[in-house]
């Protein structure tokens, strides 16, 4: 996991979050779990958190997938079917930033920089990722912007089949690519059958499935993501917190 960008950390700097997480008993979610809270909010209990990826790149299962599975932890991975591939390959280190990945994951060689059906059943298979949608071509701000919702439509229909086909599972957790989406969309993916959607706005979870917010990891040790989960743990302190950044 090369830091190049506000949305990675590097793998020291995971790992020293995820101690940080386990020695402060913070327990990690599955999707079940976290649409059970999210759908009966009066059962909610404290030191519950949810650790999410996009995209499926293979940095994923190099470096993320054996520190979850050293702190016995459990993640979210959002991903897009159509750089999944099912090639057999030989992992060894990563050296490329995040923008050189994205770069390579439109291309033929997609399947350097992203994780393989094979790595994903191997990480699912484990307990350690929960796999779920993000869609099938990662367009989807492109079929809002010509408002083509047909196309939208069957670009998560499609994710669903191939992840239903090539992991076995219902997927009913979907992030928005970019997190972008509008009412519609969110129509469209009720219709699907979806029943809980991933965005990227900040703010505290109580009870609503359809708009779930995340936090934006830093590559920070733990006393940042501390204070963080102290403010987003708190539907008023994220409110205040979220009104003074302003």
């Amino acid at each position: 996991m090369p830091c190049s960008s506000a949305l990675n950390v590097t793998p020291d700097i995971f790992e020293e979050q995820l101690r940080g997480l386990k020695t402060k008993g913070w327990k990690t979610l599955e999707a079940k779990e976290f649409l059970y809270l999210m759908e009966n909010p009066e059962e909610s209990r404290k030191k519950c958190v949810l650790i999410t990826f996009d995209d499926g790149f293979v940095d994923n299962y190099i470096y993320a997938y054996p520190v979850l599975k050293k702190y016995k932890m459990k993640a979210l991975l959002f991903v897009a079917t159509d750089f999944i591939t099912d090639l057999d390959i030989k992992r060894s280190n990563l050296k490329l930033t995040h923008k050189e990945m994205w770069e390579i994951a439109f291309s033929e060689r997609k399947h350097e920089v992203m994780c393989t059906w094979n790595e994903l059943r191997e990480m699912q298979d484990e307990g350690v990722f929960d796999i779920q949608s993000h869609g099938h071509t990662h367009k989807t701000p492109d079929f809002i912007e010509r408002a083509d919702y047909q196309a939208l439509q069957d670009d998560l229909r499609v994710g669903k089949e191939l992840l239903i086909k090539n992991l076995g599972k219902q997927p009913l957790h979907l992030a928005w690519p970019r997190g972008v989406y509008d009412s519609k969309t969110v129509e469209v993916a009720k219709k699907l059958g979806f029943k809980a959607l991933y965005t990227t706005q900040r703010g505290a979870n109580i009870d609503d499935p359809f708009h779930i917010k995340r936090l934006a990891i830093k590559n920070k040790g733990m006393g940042w993501l501390n204070k963080k989960l102290i403010i987003y743990s708190s539907s008023l302190l994220s409110k205040i917190y979220y009104r003074i950044r302003l």
